[in-house]
């Protein structure tokens, strides 16, 4: 059994974009560091919207990243920066594929919605577009 997250975050202008970007890659790091990582990626899609795919080998492990300092840090700013934000976990078989088209699906129709001080409309409905470009897929390896 592993445990899979799948996020998606919109910001709300490209002024948010640097900031978003510097807490992002710090996050990253201390991703890479986690134990019980299994694999993970990132990708910028069409919009200012960015998703994470991150396959742990337990529930545990991925809550002991989302409690790290530099993850910690980034969603206090979330709220702020994006006008759209959800996510979705589930336990999946090891032998399962995971990838961004059941990732997306998933988390479109199962998802859950973080708070966002600004909702775009599509928020407010909870209801998101698809992904519309994966050309940007970031695969995040552990350092060596």
């Amino acid at each position: 059994m592993q445990f899979v997250s799948v996020t998606r975050l919109k910001l709300r202008s490209i002024w948010k974009f640097f900031a978003f970007r510097k807490a992002n890659e710090a996050s990253i790091k201390a991703l890479q560091q986690s134990d019980g990582l299994v694999e993970a990626h990132e990708l910028m899609d069409k919009g200012l919207t960015f998703w994470t795919l991150t396959v742990w080998d337990s529930q545990e492990a991925m809550m002991h990243f989302r409690n790290s300092p530099a993850h910690r840090e980034a969603m206090r700013n979330l709220p702020d920066w994006c006008e759209e934000a959800s996510y979705h976990h589930w336990v999946s078989n090891a032998d399962e594929q995971v990838n961004w088209e059941i990732a997306s699906a998933k988390l479109l129709n199962e998802g859950k919605l973080s708070k966002v001080r600004n909702p775009s409309k599509n928020q407010t409905k909870g209801a998101f577009p698809l992904m519309r470009w994966t050309k940007t897929n970031r695969v995040l390896k552990k350092p060596k």
